[in-house]
């Protein structure tokens, strides 16, 4: 597109100097930003009957300017006899060619995310087959799966998908009990232990599979509860300290399931800094609790451990990345959801929490479309409603602006073109609705797309951004007195 406009006046020169300097300016936050985005929706996409329905769906992630899928490797979807006590017979479990593995949904989705140039993200994730757990006879697919196991697995989805894959997540929620169990027992917290050790085994699976990728450890759900029971989920910096060995104080605790502790190797951290019915610039109201506003907390308490020794990175000062993140609405959950333009909004001010919390290197949408509904009250709504599309795949008012966010935060002007090229782009203001919109500033953004500057006086009135290469528009921003 190219932009025209009337002769601007001698201020609004004065203000497009500002803002073109301060976003062009060497070593700005905005140059050096490359954090990307992504998308999950693992029911549509590994439920999806056909390779053209997956084709189909993955091409609307890239069209919303999606940097990266994310998609989960279900270990008792993947493996042979998952209801079974005893390992099958001859069963090779570190072999991707193993011909009793079934990795025909997987198969789907990431050859056709790599097809269509999104890089891609596979979570290693429980339920396990009961096989694999520490006490088949509880039947229980989330019972103290075995390390040595879990660790074959792991490098049997490596081994089958490193030349499409970079990044790989070390399971999903483990402080949740719907993930992981037991959370705890009679002896204080366990699950945090088991997942130390599902990390040490793997781990190592992973890079000598392949070297060059990043293992992404945590995964950590952004709340939780007080209390003790195999189902009662940990809030996630607890959950980081018993697994770090470590009490309150970062100081080492050594007895119990802490003896013989080994560091944590890891090469960043994935969290799921959820923040439910509350606006994303809430923080929570627990310490050990981690939503999206308390990114820089969730960041002391990594970098305290590292420097404590309790966990080792790959690199000095590893980064962070919101694998899962949404807003459920309401329609159609009157329980846990938001409100159709609520939505709308906060997705927008969460991409902004995002980019200004240093070391966040993403963010994801956790879902495409809404999840199916079954059974009653607020059951009916356990798989999440935090689509930008409706089941039936009508769009929600957040389906037309996820591509171009846009946030005015006192004279702060945010925005994002996704998916991330330099773009030109020009902030337009108008009085009232129906009246001409003007330029009051033109900048160039980052490589990623990024742009961020102050433009100190704006007035009242609605605001918008356009761009080129492609041409699009972003959503209208009210700005009032």
């Amino acid at each position: 597109m190219t932009f025209t406009s009337s002769i601007p006046s001698r201020s609004t020169l004065a203000v497009l100097a500002v803002a073109m300097w301060l976003v062009a300016l060497p070593g700005s936050a905005v140059a050096d930003r490359r954090a990307e985005v992504s998308m999950m929706d693992d029911q549509l996409l590994l439920g999806a009957t056909s390779q053209q329905a997956v084709d189909r769906d993955i091409a609307t992630f890239s069209g919303l300017g999606v940097d990266r899928l994310r998609v989960s490797a279900f270990w008792n979807q993947i493996a042979p006899s998952p209801e079974a006590r005893a390992r099958p017979a001859g069963f090779n479990a570190a072999d991707p060619a193993d011909p009793l593995y079934n990795f025909a949904a997987l198969d789907r989705v990431v050859s056709s995310a790599a097809r269509q140039g999104l890089r891609v993200m596979i979570s290693i994730s429980t339920p396990a087959p009961v096989w694999a757990s520490a006490d088949p006879k509880r039947d229980n697919p989330l019972w103290k799966p075995r390390p040595a196991d879990f660790a074959d697995f792991s490098e049997a989805v490596v081994r089958r998908y490193a030349p499409m894959v970079d990044h790989w997540g070390i399971a999903n929620e483990p402080n949740q009990g719907v993930w992981l169990q037991p959370q705890s027992d009679r002896r204080g917290v366990a699950a945090p232990h088991l997942y130390r050790e599902l990390v040490l085994a793997s781990y190592p699976r992973i890079k000598d599979a392949d070297p060059s990728s990043m293992a992404l450890v945590g995964e950590l759900a952004a709340s939780g509860r007080d209390g003790r029971g195999a189902k009662v989920s940990l809030r996630p910096l607890r959950f980081m300290l018993a697994m770090a060995c470590r009490d309150s104080r970062f100081q080492r605790i050594r007895g119990g399931r802490c003896a013989g502790f080994k560091p944590v190797p890891l090469d960043a951290l994935g969290h799921h800094p959820y923040q439910l019915l509350l606006a994303p610039e809430r923080p929570s109201s627990n310490r050990f609790d981690a939503a999206i506003s308390d990114g820089r907390r969730l960041t002391r308490y990594l970098d305290r451990l590292i420097r404590v020794g309790a966990l080792r990175p790959s690199r000095r000062r590893p980064n962070i990345f919101y694998t899962e993140f949404g807003y459920q609405t309401n329609p159609p959950d009157p329980f846990a959801g938001v409100s159709l333009n609520t939505q709308r909004r906060y997705l927008q001010q969460a991409a902004f929490i995002a980019f200004r919390t240093p070391r966040v290197q993403g963010l994801n949408q956790f879902r495409l479309t809404d999840g199916a509904l079954s059974g009653s009250g607020a059951r009916r709504f356990a798989e999440f409603q935090s689509g930008l599309l409706f089941r039936n795949r009508r769009p929600k008012p957040a389906f037309a602006v996820f591509p171009h966010p846009f946030v005015i935060s006192g004279d702060r002007f945010f925005g994002h073109v996704r998916r991330g090229t330099s773009h030109r782009v020009r902030v337009e203001r108008r009085a009232r609705r129906g009246a001409p919109f003007r330029i009051v500033a033109q900048v160039l953004t980052s490589r990623s797309g990024y742009f961020s500057f102050r433009l100190p006086g704006r007035r009242p009135g609605e605001y918008r951004y356009r761009y080129d290469a492609p041409a699009g528009t972003s959503g209208i921003v009210q700005v009032r007195r």
